[in-house]
Parts: structure tokens; C-alpha cells; sequence
């Protein structure tokens, strides 16, 4: 079939100053699956722990049934309606930085392609029981978002606003420092804040703060308050799959 001539060819001036397209919204707004994950080692009666056998079999699930774990730029497309994003998303994530997700989480991601995000204290890196900076960089080098969980995992509404402070935009600096990246999605320690710590955070401008609120995470959100779903490493495969896949 021949192709039709340009207004160019047929001597007719391309349009000034056209207007660009503007992307394409969804059809509804995003749902998305926010998974809360902490050691992966096994210490039975402790729900904030998992198995690495129990995780396997959750990740290869995740493999298996098409989710696509998001990195967190894909994330924020989907929660800004600048992306639709992939049919199954899911958003994977670690607090804390213990080594075992170094161990146990990060070789398995590599294998599976998937993505996720660590929110890291940087003041307790290097102690053998949390992950050093060589080891958060190798995450990072994998396909990892770090992104702060203040310096020291304190409770900061025990704290006054100068130390809030302190622990919020030092853990940021550090992490940017270390990594050459923006830091601008905060996870509180132990789910905990109050009106000092959301001033802070919007002062700082970060664009996101995550909770443990249970849910799925959704637009309609408080952007410093979103929910996530907790991983429950008593869980069975089942009882983990119902609370996202309603």
C-alpha cells in the first residue's frame, strides 16, 4: 500500500508549537499489592519472620501466577495514573536491612528478574546482624530501591522535632550519599508517627510514606500514610495469597 504524502512533502508548514500527546489514563485507578516483608530465617512463633523455603514458594508463586513486581518509579507512574502498569502488579518490600534478605531474598529476586525495595536505617549497618554499605550497593547494582526507615529504627513520636528530624534527613543523606539516588520514600519504624513526623516528611519533600496499615494500596490515599499487607510467616500459602488476591 503507498504511503500517503506528509503535509511537509505537499509543501504545507508542519503545525507551531504543537501540543504534546498526553499520556494515556487508565480505566480505573490502581489497586496495588504492597508487600510488608522483615527476616527471612527461621525463628518460630515469630510472625515477623519467614522460612527461606516458605519465601521461595511465595516468590515462585508470584512467578508463576504473571505478577510483576514493580520498582518503585513504576510504582509512583501507577499511583500517579501516568501508567496503567502490567496486569498483575505487586509491590515487594523489606524493612529493616537484615542480612538475611542479602542472603536469602536477593539471589532469588535475581533469578525470578524480579524487583523490589529495602527500607534500611543507616546507622545500623556493619554490625553482622544488618547488612553493610558494600552489600546494600550489590542489592542496589540488582535491581533494588533503597529508600530510608530513619537512622536508627527509633519511635519517633517519643521523639522531640529536632531529633525526628534528625533521624528522618540523616538516614535520607546517607542513603543518597552511598548510592548516587533520590531518597524521597519513607517507611515508618514500628508503623508509627504523629503530626511532627508528616510536617517533617513534607518539609523534606518526600513524595511517599508507608505504614503497616493493612490494605491494598491505592490513589485515594493519604500519599504519607499508604498501606501495605503484612507477611505473616506463619501464614500457609493460602491464607497469604487471600489477603491480596480477594
Amino acid at each position: 500500500m503507498a504511503l500517503q504524502p506528509t503535509a511537509a512533502a505537499n509543501g504545507a508548514a508542519p503545525p507551531v508549537n504543537a501540543p504534546a500527546a498526553a499520556p494515556v489514563k487508565p480505566d480505573k485507578p490502581a489497586r496495588i499489592p504492597v508487600l510488608n516483608y522483615h527476616s527471612i530465617t527461621v525463628d518460630p512463633g515469630n510472625p515477623a519472620t519467614i522460612t527461606p523455603e516458605k519465601f521461595a514458594e511465595q516468590m515462585r508463586y508470584l512467578s508463576k501466577a504473571g505478577y510483576t513486581p514493580l520498582t518503585l518509579k513504576q510504582f509512583s507512574d501507577m499511583m500517579e495514573g501516568i501508567d496503567k502498569g502490567p496486569d498483575k502488579p505487586i509491590l515487594l518490600t523489606f524493612d529493616d536491612g537484615y542480612m538475611d534478605n542479602y542472603e536469602h531474598a536477593m539471589p532469588l529476586l535475581k533469578e525470578l528478574g524480579f524487583h523490589a525495595t529495602l527500607f534500611m536505617s543507616p546507622g545500623m549497618v556493619d554490625d553482622g546482624y544488618f547488612m553493610s554499605w558494600e552489600q546494600i550497593k550489590e542489592m542496589h547494582e540488582a535491581g533494588w530501591d533503597i529508600q530510608p526507615h530513619g537512622m536508627t529504627h527509633p519511635h519517633l513520636p517519643k521523639l522531640n522535632v529536632k531529633n525526628q528530624k534528625f533521624e528522618i534527613a540523616e538516614a535520607k543523606a546517607q542513603i543518597e550519599q552511598h548510592l548516587g539516588t533520590v531518597a524521597d520514600v519513607f517507611c515508618y519504624p514500628y508503623g508509627e508517627w504523629n503530626a511532627a513526623t508528616l510536617q517533617l516528611l513534607q518539609e523534606l519533600q518526600f513524595k511517599y510514606a508507608f505504614t503497616i496499615e493493612q490494605g491494598l494500596t491505592a490513589p485515594s490515599q493519604h500519599k504519607l500514610k499508604l498501606k501495605r499487607i503484612f507477611a505473616n510467616g506463619e501464614e500457609s500459602l493460602e491464607q497469604w495469597k487471600s489477603r491480596f488476591e480477594k
